[in-house]
């Protein structure tokens, strides 16, 4: 069903593609990133919009318990994997996302979505891909990773702000990593414990 917080959900991800088209256009023309900052801060009003709004409306829905955090999935994706390159704001910077913190928020999606794979096969369920508390906060974490990725290089021209930003955006990146693999952790602890249900090894 089509309700008013799944199609504030679908603009979400169609506002994923300006988003990105204007980041990677950000490298010839630097003012190009505002822009894309101001895409991506509309991105998060409607993550947080269209929650509010299934619940306040009562309108949860099996589409948008699907369309939101595959939503979410799109968007820090994409932005991480962006951001990622050492010369996204059109000049070499200090503030960009760590390779080893871009391929552990990768590596964690992809081991989860191949535990789901996993035990549909053996179980033939997929509760495992509803979100845990641990990975709403990892995913929070992100998006504030990401838009203090956007906003530092501007930030960082301040008097004596440089060095602090960029320890902040680092201890920023290591705890959405640490966060990410916590959560990583938790879903397969969860399907282990319900692969061994269903398999009759686990006593109820």
């Amino acid at each position: 069903m089509m309700t008013w917080p799944n199609r504030i959900t679908v603009l979400r991800i169609l506002l994923l593609t300006p988003f990105l088209i204007l980041l990677l256009n950000a490298e010839q023309v630097r003012w190009l990133r505002y822009v894309a900052l101001g895409v991506f801060a509309a991105m998060a009003l409607c993550d947080l919009l269209d929650g509010r709004l299934a619940r306040k409306l009562g309108q949860r829905t099996t589409l948008g318990a699907i369309l939101d955090p595959l939503a979410d999935k799109l968007v820090l994706t994409v932005s991480v994997i962006a951001l990622t390159n050492p010369n996204w704001p059109g000049e070499p910077t200090r503030f960009h996302i760590a390779s080893w913190v871009t391929v552990t928020l990768l590596s964690k999606d992809g081991l989860i979505l191949l535990g789901v794979l996993i035990m549909h096969f053996i179980t033939n369920r997929t509760d495992i891909v509803h979100p845990s508390l641990l990975g709403k906060v990892a995913t929070a974490v992100t998006f504030v990773l990401v838009l203090v990725t956007l906003v530092a290089p501007d930030a960082g021209r301040l008097p004596y702000a440089e060095e602090p930003l960029v320890w902040f955006q680092i201890g920023l990146g290591g705890l959405a990593a640490g966060l990410s693999l916590a959560a990583c952790l938790d879903y397969i602890r969860r399907g282990s414990k319900m692969i061994s249900a269903d398999s009759g090894e686990e006593k109820v």
